[in-house]
């Protein structure tokens, strides 16, 4: 039978577990987008043959980091009443490699050396062949969005004054290609142009959406870990809730 009411620290911890079931749910549906895109994005993905593509397509190293970013928010947003330490470790080891793989895209754009295979996806189509299809590395700015976002769930701790100024700086600048991009298209939408551009790289649309969507669930972790601690400890009757 339950006895009494809820201590302040008990209400506060229901409040952050509501406030947690927003980012909870982003980071779970992202790996299911994921996992449902990824063995179908060779029916989206312009062939070798074909010149490259006039606008960016939603690559499957871009769902593949989105989707283990996702997993990783997910992790850290489980609302649990006290976090096990292979949630953090799960989580923080599927932002490192996210920040790793940005990092080598990044370095393969700026020294013009590619690394074997990352161009072609570990999906072989119905041949049995894996070079029927355009090439699956990401975009710069996909790169460097990526990166950025998994830098900011590394850097997220509800209790560190400067990891969380360090958390909101990576956040603000991961979502500035999205939203950079987002205008573009918006003007293209309100301004066609007169002549398709012959060659554009930047983010597809699909990974715009994916980028906000993301972004709302981190913001939403970052809005629950506001929640105001307790000023004074329960007393041993608040601490006896169940007979």
């Amino acid at each position: 039978m339950f006895r009494g009411e809820l201590s302040f620290q008990d209400v506060t911890m229901l409040q952050v577990q509501k406030r947690l079931s927003y980012p909870l749910v982003i980071g779970l549906a992202l790996f299911v987008v994921s996992l449902i895109y990824l063995p179908q994005w060779r029916h989206y993905a312009p062939s070798v043959h074909q010149s490259s593509p006039t606008t960016p397509y939603l690559t499957p190293w871009t769902v593949v980091s989105v989707g283990a970013l996702g997993l990783a928010l997910a992790l850290i947003a489980a609302p649990f009443q006290t976090q096990h330490p292979v949630q953090i470790i799960l989580s923080k080891t599927l932002s490192v490699l996210v920040v790793c793989f940005g990092a080598v895209f990044l370095l393969e754009y700026a020294s013009g050396i590619r690394v074997p295979d990352l161009d072609i996806f570990f999906l072989p189509d119905s041949s049995g062949q894996r070079v029927t299809l355009y090439a699956a590395r990401p975009t710069p700015h996909s790169a460097a969005t990526s990166l950025l976002f998994a830098s900011a769930l590394l850097l997220f701790h509800p209790g560190l004054s400067w990891r969380k100024k360090a958390f909101q700086i990576a956040l603000l600048a991961a979502l500035v290609m999205p939203t950079l991009a987002c205008v573009g298209y918006l003007i293209e939408l309100l301004f066609p142009p007169s002549q398709p551009p012959v060659s554009r790289i930047g983010l597809s649309f699909p990974a715009v959406v994916l980028y906000f969507t993301l972004g709302s669930g981190v913001l939403g972790l970052a809005l629950a870990s506001k929640m105001p601690k307790p000023a004074v400890a329960r007393s041993p009757k608040d601490s006896r809730r169940w007979v």
